[in-house]
């Protein structure tokens, strides 16, 4: 009865080891935090932000975009800063998450390029990773940043269909996922508009909505093994002492 009981912990601890738990981990991942309703306010709540970038509240086609998220009227507004091609507006996670080396870190978005900015547009989801608990604010160092881009012209990974806002269709998912490198103590979400147009001052803009950040382990099938290898040797020895 020990020797079942002890094997099927040996299972259970496997299977547990190879699972691995996703944890959602962004603050105001929706943009609903704050009230935009009497007009657009400068960056948003729970994020930091350079250059362009807008809470905005829905007021149907021709004015704002819906929200990606039904049971929410507000998303971001981001535009180039018109300085210049190549110049960037976006925004990060204030605070970095929390992730393990070799975890499996997965951040999404929905974008949307508007009916009334249907100009030279270019969306970027890029997640970073830092060897400090802060981030980009920790004073650590970029361990690494994976991204994806997004246009209305089909030159990014991703095709942002240009649209007026009124129906969560418009929106287009972004990803983008990678495994923590040696070192890591955190990861962060950017959110980035690169004005690419030539010569400068035609940018257009770009809405984003719902970003969400998730972290699993990967499952290690040798660890897992070598896990239940150890217990099984132990029970061996346990044996042959009560014999």
């Amino acid at each position: 009865m020990k020797m079942r009981k002890i094997v099927s912990m040996i299972g259970t601890g496997a299977l547990m080891l190879s699972m691995g738990v996703a944890q959602a981990a962004l603050v105001n991942g929706g943009f609903g935090d704050g009230d935009a309703t009497g007009g657009n306010f400068g960056g948003a709540n729970g994020w930091t932000s350079f250059e362009a970038v807008f809470t905005t509240a829905n007021d149907g086609p021709n004015s704002a975009p819906v929200s990606h998220d039904a049971g929410n009227n507000q998303s971001v507004l981001m535009f180039g800063p018109f300085t210049g091609t190549g110049s960037a507006a976006g925004m990060y996670q204030a605070d970095a998450v929390a992730v393990t080396p070799g975890d499996l870190v997965t951040l999404e978005a929905w974008a949307m390029n508007w009916v009334g900015d249907p100009m030279l547009n270019l969306g970027i989801l890029q997640l970073s990773f830092w060897d400090a608990a802060g981030g980009e604010l920790g004073g650590g160092n970029n361990l690494g940043a994976f991204e994806q881009t997004a246009d209305p012209y089909g030159t990014a990974d991703v095709l942002l269909s240009v649209q007026d806002g009124a129906e969560v269709s418009d929106w287009s998912q972004m990803s983008v996922s990678a495994i923590a490198p040696a070192g890591t103590v955190s990861a962060q979400a950017f959110l980035l508009h690169i004005q690419t147009a030539d010569p400068c001052c035609a940018g257009g803009s770009i809405y984003w909505d719902d970003v969400s950040l998730t972290t699993s382990a990967v499952p290690v099938p040798a660890a897992v093994w070598l896990f239940g290898s150890g217990l099984l040797g132990l029970v061996g020895v346990a044996r042959r002492r009560k014999s």
